[in-house]
């Protein structure tokens, strides 16, 4: 964020990354819709988008076509301007955005500022990793996870919008670090800690049962260990649920890891104002889940119900 005024600042993201779909139209959607999710996690608003190309020249322009369309497609639909971009000769291909958007400082969120009592709300489903892995190793087909290729291509304008209205306390958007690994950030940042109810978190159809069969990408073991590390080991189970998190977690926690590529918006809301959030999320066509709930714990420490 740079302040370029009294009361205006500026908010600058960049992200990209190969393709976790086969649909060239769709990887642009969704890695456009996936560099503009942190403009929309700070409250601000996206003014330009540049693309970023990494391209095997074997893949031909026809194919490139497609995914640039689908990102400028993407990009009008949240009002930006697309100002051109940079493109390079790669083995693999890549695509994303550099964004810049604008805010006013008193509307700027940030993920550190959650409080104890907080509702915590989350506008997507989990698990599109996993799927996405499922899909490169052949286990499912595309049509298998284009519920949730559709929903990672949703942008989270209409959240970011309904947060800045009713007002919460802290916002972060769920991408590759995981559920896991971006709450305690926010609760790290935030000086508090966070109880979790498992049986709360929404996750996409299949995706426990691929967890189960092993059938997921080497970042959600890598963000299990760091967040196991980072945090202190602070991941824990109550005694009746099963005693602390160790290496050997079940398809439900392990999910908190998984590396999201497009997520929703995480926030924690006052719990004054929860029914008040789900409402205009509802109106605005956005589902959002109530997964637990800011308390005073050690900073970045997670307890799962």
């Amino acid at each position: 964020m740079t302040p370029v005024a009294d009361d205006l600042c500026l908010v600058q993201t960049v992200d990209f990354f190969t393709p976790i779909v086969d649909d060239p139209y769709l990887f642009g959607a969704i890695a456009a819709a996936n560099a503009l999710s942190d403009v929309y996690a700070m409250g601000a608003r996206p003014l330009t988008a540049m693309n970023l190309v990494a391209w095997p020249p074997e893949l031909g322009t026809d194919v490139l076509a497609e995914v640039l369309r689908g990102g400028y497609d993407k990009v009008m639909e949240s009002g930006a301007e697309m100002a051109g971009g940079h493109s390079i000769e790669d083995k693999e291909p890549k695509f994303g955005l550099a964004v810049t958007g604008v805010a006013r400082a008193s509307d700027i969120v940030y993920n550190g500022g959650a409080k104890p009592g907080d509702a915590l709300v989350l506008t997507k489903r989990l698990g599109i990793g996993v799927l996405a892995s499922a899909l490169k190793n052949g286990v499912i087909g595309e049509g298998e996870m284009r519920a949730a290729a559709d929903e990672a291509a949703a942008l989270n304008a209409s959240a970011a919008a309904a947060m800045k209205k009713v007002g919460v306390h802290a916002c972060t958007d769920v991408s590759g670090f995981g559920l896991a690994g971006h709450l305690g950030e926010m609760l790290d940042a935030s000086g508090v800690g966070a109880r979790v109810r498992l049986e709360d978190l929404p996750v996409h159809d299949g995706v426990l049962e691929l967890i189960a069969r092993s059938v997921y990408a080497g970042g959600l073991r890598s963000n299990r260990d760091y967040v196991l590390s980072r945090f202190g080991g602070a991941l824990d189970r109550p005694a009746e649920a099963g005693g602390q998190a160790g290496p050997d977690l079940g398809p439900r926690v392990m999910v908190l890891f998984d590396p999201q590529t497009s997520g929703g918006l995480l926030m924690a809301v006052p719990h004054e104002k929860l029914a008040w959030l789900l409402a205009e999320l509802e109106e605005a066509g956005v589902t959002g889940w109530t997964i637990g709930a800011v308390t005073g714990a050690p900073a970045g420490s997670i307890v799962l119900e």
